[in-house]
Order: structure tokens, then C-alpha cells, then sequence
């Protein structure tokens, strides 16, 4: 009996789990060429933002395709995010950067947050994704 008490309310904190993800669309414009992947990084970490994608909560990954496109996001708890958009046009995994750290391949950040001696601040790029179907736009 206390197995199939435990199995239960596995089942409904699961359940319960499952009910609280959403999905959205991460629409992306001024991509550059067809080269590579672009990614989207998912941060809930200040620290983390926008540099250390190895400590992004979920990443996104697909073909280029110039121009427009939208990227279907499933399974996203919701709850407040920082994105990155990286364009990684030679699909060597890593964001390339110059001698002093600026990018050289296309980025993007949510809120269109833009730096000021250094990368955007998280607090400058956090956006609220409670609802499915959610929309979030930005220009690379």
C-alpha cells in the first residue's frame, strides 16, 4: 500500500509539473546568412548572463535561415529569463570573439538591452514568460 501511495503522488507532482511549462515562440529577426545555427540561450542566472552558456537553464538550437524565422520553445518552465541569440555561423559551438571580448559573429539579447563597456546587464534584459503561446521578438 505505501508503494502505491508513494507511485501516486509521484504521478501528481509530475502532473502538476508538466501543467506549469509553457511554450512559446522566440521570433528572430536580421539573421545574417544561412551559415551555421543559431541559438538561443535561456538564462535565470545574473552571473551567468550572457557569456557563459554552459550555465544557460535550456538552449534552443536551429538551422540559420536568412532573414526571419521563429523558433518554437516547448517545455518552458515559466518564470523570469534573460535571453541570449547567438549566431554561430561557422557551428563551431563557441561564441568567437575579437581581441578585447566583443563578439564577431551576430548576438542578440531580449529587451533589445544593449551594453555599455561590457555585455548587457541581465536586470536591463529579464522578461516575464507566463502564458503559452507567448511571442518574444528580437533583432540580431
Amino acid at each position: 500500500m505505501k508503494k502505491i501511495i508513494i507511485f501516486a503522488v509521484s504521478l501528481l507532482v509530475a502532473i502538476a509539473a508538466k501543467s506549469q511549462s509553457i511554450n512559446i515562440v522566440v521570433s528572430l529577426t536580421n539573421i545574417s546568412s544561412n551559415n551555421g545555427t543559431v541559438k538561443v540561450y535561456f538564462f535565470t542566472d545574473a552571473d551567468a548572463f550572457p557569456t557563459k552558456i554552459n550555465q544557460a537553464v535550456k538552449v534552443v538550437s536551429v538551422k540559420a535561415t536568412k532573414g526571419t524565422t521563429q523558433i518554437p520553445v516547448e517545455g518552458l518552465a515559466s518564470g523570469n529569463y534573460a535571453l541570449a541569440i547567438h549566431h554561430d555561423e561557422n557551428n563551431d559551438g563557441k561564441i568567437n570573439t575579437n581581441f578585447i571580448g566583443i563578439p564577431k559573429e551576430p548576438m542578440g539579447v531580449s529587451n533589445g538591452a544593449v551594453g555599455k563597456m561590457g555585455p548587457p546587464k541581465y536586470k536591463d534584459a529579464v522578461i516575464s514568460l507566463k502564458k503559452n503561446g507567448e511571442v518574444v521578438s528580437i533583432r540580431l
